[in-house]
């Protein structure tokens, strides 16, 4: 049997079978891999977890393990739509019922209902009620084309552009609906609207390109992309997010929206063999996509995680401990990344000494308070942090935009430098940043934030070094 194949149905005993068998798959490579790099248990309760972020605390040290972790869940996430959806329709529901699979919580009970249900508890005979018969009459009369639709479809330019418009439009109208209602109304940047919400609005596009006739692939990728682009348009333009934000979870939401329009495609598919038309199932899944938004804060706080850089230094520890309590200007021109807008170290100062100090390190968007909680020269020097400046400056039309990203996305906790002498009068430098990251799937926004903060140290730490050698 294809577990990825979206055609033809699934029985409930192959459901179970399948669920089952993956899912303990699943869990003892997870278990094996946490152990293996972590030496700390990965629970059964961790494992169903329905958040992905639920993995992020054993991950705090390893950005790298998040995207292939993400990477390795992805096919999974994929079975467990393609044998939903097929599940869904061979119980008589609308293949549309198996996306619920996308939203947290729900989708262990709507695993838990396809489990239970009989295989045609209720599918559409022959039999049907009268009813039922004029609803379908009354359906496929909205659908019929008038007379003056038949006219401008005999243009077969026109004719071939109108899914495309139309699947484009719907797909845009998913994405945008959700990232306001996400962005403005709650202010939350979650696993639905960068995780369920593209996947969703790629199937809405799917299916609307291919309702009257199954389209190639290579087309349906273009409608994707293009649709896409356009949301981020819109968002930009009418403020939601800046440009960088978006730009970053562009390579997240193109391949998930991609998917998204095969299952939208097969829906279609099945939708014209059988005479049943699914629109409404489609207008369904759009309507619970804000309504899952509700679910979010049921999600556990944001883990700390760790970012440690080293430098080897020319110089004694005394010295450089000079230079890592205060530092002069950075001259060095900086990274493109940073002259993008991501936040860039300039220069640091102290007032004080010994706990209780308070070390400013300013930035390029403005100063961190770091108050000091170990002061033990050369060796140590640890601090908090009181008060953060915006992690970057985002390119919009608007001059004063401020996300919510901006304030709760990304916020550092503490850090230390730790010195340590090496046997040649040398000093080897390592500095660590505690940080919290609140944009989900963490595990894809970790993997953005460790390598940005690594370059921020290693813009410190060389100045550092070339300061201390040059005394």
């Amino acid at each position: 049997m294809n577990w990825f194949s979206l055609s033809s149905t699934v029985n409930r005993g192959t459901y179970i079978a399948v669920g089952w068998s993956l899912a303990i798959v699943k869990y003892v490579i997870e278990c094996v891999a946490v152990y293996v790099a972590t030496g700390t248990w990965f629970s059964p309760t961790d494992f169903v977890n329905p958040w992905l972020n639920s993995k992020a605390p054993f991950l705090i040290d390893a950005p790298a393990a998040g995207l292939v972790w993400l990477a390795f869940t992805i096919p999974f996430v994929w079975i467990a739509i393609a044998m939903s959806v097929r599940r869904a329709a061979d119980v008589g529901l609308s293949r549309w019922f198996g996306l619920l699979v996308l939203i947290p919580i729900v989708n262990l009970m709507l695993m838990l209902v396809l489990a239970c249900l009989p295989t045609g508890w209720l599918r559409r005979t022959a039999s049907e009620s009268a009813e039922d018969e004029a609803h379908r009459e009354e359906l496929a009369s909205a659908f019929r084309p008038t007379p003056a639709m038949i006219e401008v479809n005999e243009n077969p330019i026109r004719a071939r552009e109108a899914p495309v418009v139309a699947a484009m439009l719907m797909g845009t109208f998913t994405l945008v609906s959700v990232g306001a209602i996400s962005v403005w109304l709650l202010q939350l940047y979650g696993f639905v609207l960068f995780f369920s919400a593209p996947v969703v609005a790629g199937a809405v596009s799917g299916f609307v390109y291919n309702r009257r006739q199954t389209q190639g692939s290579m087309a349906l990728l273009g409608i994707i992309v293009l649709s896409n682009v356009l949301s981020y348009a819109i968002m930009l333009a009418v403020g939601i997010d800046g440009a960088i934000c978006l730009a970053m979870a562009f390579p997240l939401l193109i391949p998930l929206s991609f998917l998204g329009g095969l299952v939208g495609r097969a829906v279609a598919t099945a939708g014209i063999a059988s005479g049943h038309d699914e629109t409404r199932g489609m207008y369904g899944i759009m309507i619970a996509l804000p309504l899952a938004l509700s679910l979010e804060s049921l999600d556990g706080p944001p883990p700390l995680h760790r970012v440690t850089t080293s430098v080897e230094i020319d110089a004694p520890p005394a010295v450089v401990w000079q230079q890592v309590i205060a530092f002069p200007e950075i001259e060095e021109t900086p990274a493109w990344f940073f002259r993008l807008g991501i936040a860039a170290p300039v220069r640091a100062h102290i007032v004080g000494q010994g706990v209780g100090a308070v070390r400013q390190c300013e930035f390029t968007t403005g100063p961190f308070v770091e108050p000091i909680t170990v002061w033990e020269p050369p060796h140590r020097l640890a601090f908090d942090v009181v008060s953060q400046p915006q992690p970057m400056k985002e390119w919009s039309p608007f001059p004063h935009l401020h996300p919510p990203h901006l304030d709760h996305g990304f916020v550092s906790r503490r850090g230390e430098f730790r010195l340590e002498a090496l046997a040649d009068g040398r000093t080897s430098l390592h500095g660590s940043t505690w940080y919290q990251i609140d944009v989900r799937p963490r595990l894809y926004w970790k993997a953005w934030a460790d390598p940005t903060i690594h370059a921020i140290h290693r813009r410190v730490l060389d100045h550092i070094a070339r300061c201390a050698e040059s005394e």
